[in-house]
């Protein structure tokens, strides 16, 4: 942004990207130098009084166009938390909000799917002047995931949020005290867990009556879940046990816990998605012949 309005400009559209005519007038930014910016493709415009780096979400691009807060897993997505997914774009709204531009934005991928609105009696406060926050504070994200997904899928996010420290246990009580939907998840999360995978599997057991420990550290080796004294669970995710030497460690790991007693059962995170009785049934037959303590 080789503009004298640069630092401005950049000051102003932290951390997203994106910002507001009233923000840069705040800032400082001449208008000249943001529509000279948008003329050599630097900004985006979208709408009237937006403006966008090319590097900003597509998802916050999506809620700008439509005139809404990003909200829900859309906005857990944009701070880091664990990916749910899905074909849609939640967006919070106040009640009283007259439009919501729904129609498609052909610059994004994310401006072709459909908006899921959240109509709330409780919206983002602006960000400034005749300007709408774009992305929903901590608390409202959870509070609509907790109303919106699957108890896996909550648990999975709400787990990722204390792991990164976007919020604390004690946070998350005070926000169950006023929201059933928090209260609904709250017995099922766990800072410790290390990825909405094994999230899922604690949660989905959890519901058989079984208790698996997240990360509990082993002949000096973290394992995913312990059950009981002696099972282990390890999930396998995309990442960390994707390449060669990695999945070699892993199973030297599995092989010095089954020589020091221990029980362990490696699933991957498409088997625990997709074939999950098979999952559980390995389990649970363990369990029922008394092997998960020593």
């Amino acid at each position: 942004m080789d503009t004298a309005s640069g630092p401005a400009i950049r000051r102003a559209m932290a951390p997203h990207g994106i910002a507001h005519r009233e923000q840069l007038r705040a800032a400082g930014a001449r208008m000249r130098d943001i529509r000279t910016l948008v003329d050599r493709g630097v900004l985006q415009r979208i709408r009237r009084d937006w403006f966008a780096t090319t590097g900003c979400h597509g998802l916050v691009v999506r809620a700008a166009y439509a005139g809404a807060t990003l909200s829900c897993t859309s906005a857990a997505t944009v701070l880091g938390l664990w990916e749910v997914g899905g074909r849609e774009v939640h967006v919070a709204a106040g009640r009283g909000t007259t439009r919501i531009h729904r129609e498609p934005l052909a610059t994004h991928a994310e401006g072709l799917l459909p908006l899921r609105v959240h109509w709330t009696r409780d919206p983002m406060p602006p960000a400034a002047p005749r300007a709408r926050a774009l992305i929903d504070d901590i608390s409202r994200v959870l509070v609509a995931v907790a109303a919106c997904c699957t108890l896996e899928e909550s648990v999975a996010v709400i787990d990722s949020a204390l792991r990164r420290g976007a919020i604390t246990m004690f946070e998350l009580r005070q926000l169950a005290e006023r929201s059933s939907a928090v209260r609904r998840v709250i017995d099922f999360v766990h800072p410790a867990s290390d990825s909405g995978y094994e999230s899922d599997v604690r949660v989905r057991l959890a519901r058989r009556g079984v208790t698996m420990v997240p990360q509990v550290v082993i002949d000096g080796h973290p394992v995913d879940g312990l059950i009981g004294s002696r099972l282990v669970l390890q999930i396998d995710g995309y990442g960390p046990h994707s390449d060669r030497r990695t999945r070699n460690r892993d199973l030297a790991q599995d092989e010095r816990l089954r020589r020091i007693g221990h029980i362990v059962l490696r699933f991957s995170a498409d088997q625990v998605r997709r074939e999950w009785p098979m999952v559980e049934s390995a389990v649970l037959s363990v369990i029922a012949a008394g092997r998960h303590n020593f």
